[in-house]
């Protein structure tokens, strides 16, 4: 079974066409700003992919699979893969359910990219572990070997971070983020410190999380990291033994294994 998966972000919006909730090429991914030109001929193209995927494979059912943060970009969205290629989206939260165990407290839920997350990330790796989203937010969730979502916490991304200093400090500039060099241990000019501090600081909550977790857990867990800055958090010298796998389209593999588990479920 192929599916055209969309994930409505809060800054960006990807696609990708998945089966077993993997794509053989990376997402599209486009700034909100760009939707209206970029969407509809990318939304063609991709379905034609994913129809010729199901042909072949011997499977005629796909669909379009939306998740989102954002639901009136959502209802855009939905409206423009309705009329361009004739199909009806099925909107994750209304049309399908996360197949996911938590342990949340009674009568609240989690976010939908954070629970997708989570699943794939634990279908991956089938056991213990922790997914870093480090997007407009940076989110730290936990599932444990039985495949529960434990929650997780939740605090601003480096954008989110960095925009509130200029806010709300008169003589703090905007601030281009770069990953502070390894070898050099103080900011040196504002910018600089800025940058420093965020980077450091976002980094330093992580490892305290994990080390939570784990003390939680009774074992070091997996950790996978997904969204737009996890590279530059977690990649280098500064961060790179605190995340085992990056797996930039982890909502879009956690959208498609959720149509995929509800339609061999039907």
């Amino acid at each position: 079974m192929s599916v055209l998966a969309i994930d409505v972000g809060n800054s960006r919006v990807g696609l990708a066409v998945l089966s077993a909730g993997k794509s053989k090429d990376a997402a599209v991914r486009f700034h909100h700003g760009e939707l209206d030109k970029e969407l509809p001929a990318t939304l063609a193209t991709l379905w034609k992919t994913a129809e010729a995927e199901s042909t072949e494979a011997g499977d005629e059912e796909t669909a379009v699979v939306v998740a989102s943060v954002v639901p009136k970009l959502a209802e855009g969205i939905e409206a423009i893969v309705s009329s361009r290629l004739g199909v009806r989206p099925i909107r994750i939260g209304r049309d399908l359910r996360v197949p996911l165990k938590t342990a949340l407290r009674e009568g609240h839920t989690a976010g939908q990219d954070r629970l997708l997350g989570a699943l794939a990330a634990y279908v991956n790796v089938e056991k213990a572990c922790v997914v870093i989203q480090a997007g407009s937010a940076l989110v730290v969730d936990c599932v444990d070997d039985e495949g529960v979502f434990r929650g997780g916490a939740i605090m601003p991304g480096l954008q989110m971070s960095a925009k509130a200093l200029h806010d709300f400090a008169a003589q703090l500039p905007n601030t281009s983020l770069t990953p502070p060099e390894d070898a050099e241990p103080f900011g040196r000019f504002t910018q600089e410190a800025i940058n420093l501090g965020l980077y450091v600081g976002a980094r330093g909550a992580v490892r305290e999380l994990l080390e939570r977790y784990a003390t939680a857990l009774g074992a070091w867990p997996h950790v996978v990291a997904t969204g737009g800055d996890a590279q530059a958090l977690f990649a280098s010298e500064g961060g790179g033994e605190i995340v085992d796998s990056f797996v930039p389209d982890l909502v879009l593999q956690g959208a498609a294994l959720t149509w995929e588990h509800h339609n061999k479920h039907i």
